[in-house]
């Protein structure tokens, strides 16, 4: 609830400061978009991993940390995707379309997506332009089958371009917010860990709780 709520506030930040700005741009103009790969599934070196493998089922609200495939350092050497860094913008391409997150830690990512970095635009900033411009290629859809994105379509998408003084009134507010989400995903990651760890030794008697004094 705190995560959704600080999300909800920046988006609100974000939204207005968006919609009084008179700069309209080309989204590829601020954000590079980039690829994925899968490595060959047959190759078992390839697979179960440390390496967290992102696919449109993986999508985060709005951090992804699991993914459900894992690869390897070999994997990664064997397939067209680089290793994304944390905050890296993802967008669902195919499959189920147009979800957007960030990356929770250092991940790889397969072909049904699209990274987005930034070209001199801050990752957060790129995350919510990538919101308002995926948004703008649903409502075109309206009535037709939203069944892909291809780069084309973001490369004739246009956004409105925060003044520099207001993304940086933006990043001001969003970075502690978006940083205190990671935070809070990752402790509740490790006690999630914890608890699924702890319950079924608890349930079956190999740890005793009754002769510990609070």
């Amino acid at each position: 609830m705190i995560n959704d709520n600080l999300e909800q506030q920046a988006a609100a930040l974000f939204s207005s400061l968006y919609n009084r700005s008179n700069t309209e741009v080309r989204y590829t103009d601020l954000i590079q978009i980039l690829g994925g790969g899968t490595p060959k599934t047959g190759e078992t070196a390839y697979w179960n991993g440390n390496i967290a493998f992102f696919t449109p089922k993986d999508v985060g609200t709005p951090y992804t940390f699991i993914t459900e495939k894992t690869i390897t350092e070999e994997g990664l050497s064997h397939c067209n995707s680089r290793l994304y860094p944390v905050n890296t913008v993802f967008v669902t391409a195919r499959g189920t379309v147009g979800k957007v997150g960030l990356s929770g830690v250092p991940m790889a990512m397969n072909q049904s997506c699209y990274a987005l970095i930034g070209k001199e635009t801050h990752q957060l900033l790129v995350y919510f332009y990538t919101l308002k411009a995926v948004d703008r290629l649903k409502h075109k859809a309206s009535g037709a089958v939203f069944d892909a994105i291809t780069t084309r379509d973001f490369d004739s998408e246009q956004i409105m371009k925060l003044s520099d003084d207001d993304a940086k009134a933006f990043l001001c507010v969003a970075e502690p917010m978006f940083q205190e989400i990671l935070n809070n995903s990752i402790e509740n990651l490790r006690l999630s860990t914890l608890r699924d760890f702890l319950l079924p030794k608890l349930m079956s008697g190999e740890i005793d709780v009754s002769s510990v004094q609070l």
